[in-house]
């Protein structure tokens, strides 16, 4: 009966049922499934990659699913799995009629000081009471990644102006006092110069003898991604909001990079018809070396926007060589991210692969993104 079961299902079925049972660790139930998704699609890379998962899982069981999965996808030719018609959408998430409270329900509990302010960020504040809790916790934050957030929001322009000039005084206040307290993150010195300011204003001389200054320091930020998403989740956790890592996983994303790097490259090329060739000069190496960082730091978008900014920064130096190097670095590091996109590997309904890719991401970015690498493909 278990068989004309197998048989009466539709291959999606088919692949959940053989993802499940690997999970499991039902090895000989997996290979029943992955025979009979074989037999129905012989021409899909789908049961060939979970056919070598399945010998990797009997020959290597103490293998990580994240290294598993890396060998079976290379191992059969890098397939690209984007238009996979088999593969879930993505992981199932809790049911919203039995899942914990949302955030609006949360606001009104009783919350920590710093409970409140990070579930007013999530809510992307909007009225008197969430500013006021930003306001309120300003003056002891300690996270300086998480002034960026508010600096967004400010820069969307969405409150009202009483609101707006009163969160934006607690702002620049609190970074005033974190950029004297981190004097190796350029992001802290960079905000402070940039945050409040015309996207299309060219840069004063005295702008860039600070740009200059701030890019001479060793670090974009000082911050590490893993433990502010750890930090920050822990805090969302005890609120008992309904997903917790997804509130969590977002903030971070938006402490990364900030409106810093926006506006500088904004009023860059708002700027270099300004200048004169010595000032130019001057601010395309401040921007060089500025972007260098960022594109040094473990987050995908940084990499992006760091390489981005040093390609600008060589065009206007008029430097051929450091435009080349820029240009192909960003060629190899968006052709590793369409890798990493084409294998899907959080689509795979494998509950300990997804939390092993994600972990993996959360941790370094950039080097889960190098891992995809085409293992022909240069490196940086």
């Amino acid at each position: 009966m278990a068989r004309v079961s197998a048989q009466t299902s539709s291959p999606s079925e088919l692949l959940t049922r053989a993802c499940s049972a690997l999970e499991a660790g039902d090895l000989d139930g997996a290979a029943g499934h992955i025979l009979t998704l074989r037999q129905t699609l012989p021409e899909r890379p789908e049961p060939r990659l979970l056919e070598s998962l399945l010998a990797l899982r009997r020959t290597r069981p103490s293998l990580g699913w994240r290294e598993a999965f890396l060998q079976a996808w290379n191992g059969i030719g890098r397939p690209d799995f984007r238009d996979s018609p088999l593969l879930p959408e993505k992981m199932l998430e809790p049911d919203p009629l039995t899942a914990t409270p949302r955030l609006e329900t949360v606001w009104k509990k009783e919350l920590s000081a710093e409970q409140r302010f990070l579930v007013a960020l999530a809510m992307s504040p909007d009225d008197a009471e969430q500013v006021r809790a930003l306001v309120t916790h300003l003056p002891g934050l300690t996270t300086p990644e998480l002034l960026n957030p508010i600096a967004e929001y400010l820069k969307r322009d969405q409150l009202p102006a009483p609101l707006r000039d009163q969160l934006r005084a607690a702002l620049r206040a609190r970074l005033t006092a974190l950029s004297a307290e981190h004097p190796r993150s350029m992001q802290l010195r960079a905000l402070l110069l940039l945050e409040g300011t015309s996207d299309q204003a060219p840069f004063t001389a005295r702008e860039i003898q600070e740009l200059e200054a701030l890019s001479q320091l060793p670090d974009w930020r000082q911050g590490d991604f893993f433990s502010l998403y750890q930090s920050t989740l822990r805090q969302f956790e005890a609120t008992g909001v309904s997903l917790p890592e997804n509130h969590a996983y977002s903030i971070s994303v938006l402490a990364l990079v900030g409106p810093a790097s926006w506006l500088l490259q904004s009023r860059a090329e708002a700027s270099w018809d300004t200048l004169t060739p010595a000032e130019r000069q001057r601010l395309g190496e401040a921007l060089w070396r500025i972007g260098s960082r960022l594109s040094d730091e473990s987050s995908i978008v940084e990499r992006f926007v760091g390489l981005q900014m040093m390609k600008k920064a060589a065009t206007a130096l008029g430097d051929a060589e450091r435009l080349r190097r820029a240009t192909e670095w960003r060629a190899e590091e968006h052709a590793t991210y369409s890798a990493l996109e084409s294998s899907q590997s959080t689509r795979w309904p494998i509950p300990s692969l997804y939390k092993a890719m994600i972990d993996s991401s959360i941790r370094d970015e950039v080097a889960h993104m190098h891992a995809f690498r085409a293992p022909e493909a240069s490196t940086r």
